[in-house]
């Protein structure tokens, strides 16, 4: 089985940072997790990692969404993610 890129949940809440910093600049203002675990299948083996986002979103006004990213463990790319904004 090949070396894993991502070995640790650590590493994984790391990736998902960069990922939203990339996404959202200098409108990120804090990034919290709350959970992140490895989950296997036969072929993959994934991290999936939970958290809230605050952001900018006006001039006086952030935003708060939940976030939920899949990470490849051997490649470290991110495989899919899901954002919420709590109504």
């Amino acid at each position: 089985m090949a070396e894993k890129k991502i070995a640790d949940g650590i590493s994984a809440e790391a990736a998902v940072r960069r990922e939203l910093e990339a996404r959202y600049g200098d409108k990120l203002k804090d990034v919290s997790f709350r959970k992140s675990w490895l989950t296997s299948s036969v072929n993959q083996q994934l991290w999936e990692v939970e958290g809230t986002l605050k952001r900018k979103a006006g001039v006086l006004k952030t935003e708060t969404r939940s976030f939920k990213y899949q990470i490849d463990a051997v490649s470290g790319m991110i495989i899919g993610h899901e954002e919420v904004t709590p109504k």
